[in-house]
């Protein structure tokens, strides 16, 4: 099992940037759901010619909390890289809890066009149309993980403290 220690690097004063994986591809989550390599080509295209993934905190529509900068799909699985508006009420709640380890994972949201069901009765998700990525409190896929924050240069201090302690518990795969 390998260790992954969340990072923190320097960015704006108007935004934290966080990254991880919004779906690891090939496992079954809590819904018995598997989702293929391959599965988010078409939203990846969209989303970079202007239809835009939205990111949401908890999968309320009501509270987008930043925007989606980047996405691919890798050998694990579904790479998210997005920033939280620090105007956004919220943000500081959100950054803390990310911080403290209380909020550690992605989910997202999405149609799904193309599945199959395979021999052990779980549904292949062979292509979905995704509109949302979520910081959420519990992921429907367990290793839909934050790995990176990226915050204040002065704030480094006290989190890479709190995390030598946290990070060989929280952030595993």
């Amino acid at each position: 099992m390998k260790l992954h220690t969340l990072e923190l690097k320097s960015s704006s004063n108007k935004e934290i940037k966080i990254s991880g994986y919004a779906s690891v591809f090939g496992q079954a989550d809590y819904h018995n759901d598997i989702i293929s390599p391959g599965a988010f080509a078409d939203s990846i295209v969209k989303h970079y010619q202007g239809f835009t993934i939205k990111l949401l905190w908890q999968h309320d529509h009501a509270k987008p909390i930043g925007v989606i900068k980047n996405l691919k799909e890798d050998h694990k699985g579904l790479l998210v890289e997005a920033s939280i508006n620090k105007d956004v009420s919220q943000a500081d709640e959100i950054v803390s809890l990310i911080r403290q380890g209380a909020i550690d994972s992605f989910s997202i949201g999405f149609n799904i066009e193309k599945s199959k069901m395979n021999e052990a009765g779980q549904r292949e998700i062979l292509k979905a149309d995704l509109w949302e990525v979520s910081l959420v409190t519990f992921p429907a896929n367990r290793d839909s993980k934050i790995y990176q924050i990226h915050s204040r240069p002065q704030e480094w201090e006290n989190v890479s403290q709190l995390l030598s302690i946290k990070s060989k518990t929280i952030f595993k795969l």
